[in-house]
């Protein structure tokens, strides 16, 4: 489904590491939330080496095949195009989304970090704009400036921009406020991670909670 009304944000740290190992844990989440249907799945672990990264994310891919489930690889291009995940996450200081898509595949998906007071610039080339941190995030140093929903309208309701994405501080009473911002979705972390430790039922419950509120008819399997 695109595009995405949700976006699940890894970080292994916040899972409960299984017999496993960090990394089939990390691929088991992944597949839980495809099952609950979960629409894109951003593989961000950023003090993990590029091979390590490679290889998590060939499982990951492997894990939501036959699902509409789509996996993007935070900031490594290359890294996503060799483990066949369908896109890339691009930093908001990062490498231009325009210079990514005249260099890599025509199909591959690109997301950008966007923020209060990026120039409209920015968000040529992306397919989906994550904007944030609306709302103080656990995420997030307690000082760290939230934008707010007035900010997120800005970005979202502006001629000819892509879909953009709410992320930071973002739980089920805040999903009605960020859709009538003009959000397409939301993104975030321990929304995902807490459902999913209790349980198959209660993450698809939330999945579907928040699709709810999110269904519209401008989107593609």
């Amino acid at each position: 489904m695109w595009p995405p009304r949700t976006l699940a944000i890894t970080d292994s740290e916040r899972l409960v590491e299984s017999g496993g190992g960090v990394e089939a844990t990390l691929v088991a989440f992944v597949a839980a939330l495809a099952a609950a249907g979960v629409d894109a799945v951003q593989v961000r672990e950023r003090t993990w080496a590029d091979d390590r990264i490679l290889r998590v994310t060939r499982a990951a891919v492997a894990a939501v095949r036959g699902t509409t489930c789509r996996v993007l690889v935070n900031e490594r291009a290359d890294v996503a195009v060799a483990a066949g995940a369908h896109g890339v996450h691009l930093r908001g200081a990062g490498m231009p989304a325009s210079r990514v898509r005249g260099v890599w595949p025509s199909g591959l998906l690109i997301g950008r970090s966007i923020h209060v007071g990026d120039h409209r610039d920015v968000a040529q080339g992306a397919d989906i704009l994550v904007f944030g941190t609306v709302f103080r995030s656990v995420s997030k140093p307690a000082a760290a400036p939230v934008a707010g929903v007035a900010a997120l309208s800005d970005w979202a309701t502006r001629a000819g921009v892509v879909p953009v994405v709410a992320v930071g501080g973002i739980d089920l009473a805040r999903c009605g406020a960020v859709r009538d911002a003009g959000a397409c979705g939301i993104a975030g972390i321990d929304l995902f991670v807490r459902a999913y430790a209790q349980g198959p039922a209660s993450l698809a419950a939330v999945v579907g909670e928040i699709h709810t509120v999110f269904q519209d008819q401008g989107r593609a399997e």
